[in-house]
């Protein structure tokens, strides 16, 4: 059965480092994971061989600006770049928070804030992420 994305919930540490539900925030979440591979392909073969290595993930949150958005992220990305932060906690949870639901939490690195204007559109914040150490997947 398919799900609504209504339910998405989404959180994020503060650059304090407590965990906040910044889904009132948010109207994309993109996680996707990706697996290195490596070619091993040796002579006398007629179809190329891979080997599997690293996990790797690159994310993107983005949603509608806000006052209280803004308040959010900057003092984060202000915290990266002055390097008093390593990575910030963050939790998805694409169906809700329900028992049963899945969860897919793990550390970012906040690589990217920005705010945009567009004539035709509502102005609009993104954040790029890049996890560090790994996703793990798991149910409420």
């Amino acid at each position: 059965m398919a799900i609504h994305s209504k339910d998405t919930v989404v959180k994020l540490d503060t650059s304090g480092g407590v965990l906040t539900d910044i889904s009132t925030y948010c109207n994309k979440v993109e996680l996707p994971q990706d697996l290195d591979i490596k070619e091993v392909t040796t002579f006398g073969f007629t179809s190329r061989q891979w080997l599997a290595g690293f996990t790797d993930s690159d994310g993107k949150i983005s949603g509608p600006f806000t006052r209280a958005s803004d308040a959010f992220f900057a003092p984060i990305m202000a915290a990266f770049e002055a390097g008093t932060l390593a990575s910030v906690s963050l939790e998805y949870a694409p169906e809700g928070t329900s028992s049963g639901d899945r969860k897919i939490y793990g550390e970012v690195i906040l690589k990217n804030y920005q705010v945009s204007s567009d004539i035709d559109s509502p102005v609009m914040w993104s954040a790029d992420l890049k996890v560090t150490g790994g996703l793990t997947r798991t149910t409420y």
